[in-house]
Formats: structure tokens, sequence, C-alpha cells
């Protein structure tokens, strides 16, 4: 396998040609690692899962990260409702400000 840059705990790093694997040492190697593309986003999300938080301005595909190295229930079920929530609201309509365009039109 590679060689591993990176321990903390039961969580391991490694890096790849593509970016890292994070990897929970406690679980199958198929369930239990994710490919991130920065060493710092992998440091980061080992940290979040070993403190139980829940990062909010995080995109899905980070969330699903921190679900694949967690073995805690209680934490990866918070996660799976904060994606839930999400996809319920959907995406926002982009904002038009129609004050600029008259302004723009006065010049």
């Amino acid at each position: 396998m590679y060689n591993k840059i990176y321990e903390k705990r039961e969580y391991i790093i490694f890096q790849v040609k593509g970016g890292y694997i994070a990897y929970n040492t406690k679980k199958c190697f198929k369930d239990g690692h994710t490919h991130l593309k920065h060493f710092e986003a992998a440091k980061t999300a080992i940290d979040l899962v070993i403190k139980k938080r829940i990062p909010k301005s995080t995109d899905e595909y980070y969330l699903v990260s921190l679900i694949r190295l967690s073995e805690d229930n209680n934490y990866i079920e918070k996660i799976y409702e904060l994606i839930n929530t999400r996809h319920s609201k959907g995406k926002k309509d982009k904002y038009y400000n129609v004050t600029c365009k008259l302004i723009k039109r006065g010049l």
C-alpha cells in the first residue's frame, strides 16, 4: 500500500496521486476510507470525526466523507439529517438586484 504521512488514534492519511486518502483502521478499507484533494481537509475531517462536530458550511461530498470515517451511529445520523434537510430545501434562487440594472441604464 502507500506510505502513511499522518496518524491520529485509529485514523491514518496516505498520499496518493490525486490527493489524499483518510482511513479509519477500525473499519474495513472499502467502507472506512475517503478520498480528499488536500491534506488539511483530510486532517480536519479526522479531527471533526474525533470531536463529533458537524461543519455547517461544507458540501455533501465532505459530509459523506465524515460518515465513512466515523463509527458513531448518533454522529452519522445527525449528518444524514443535515443532508436530508439540505435536499428538502432545494437550491436557492439566484439573487437579482433590480436597482443595479436601473442605475446602469441611466448612465
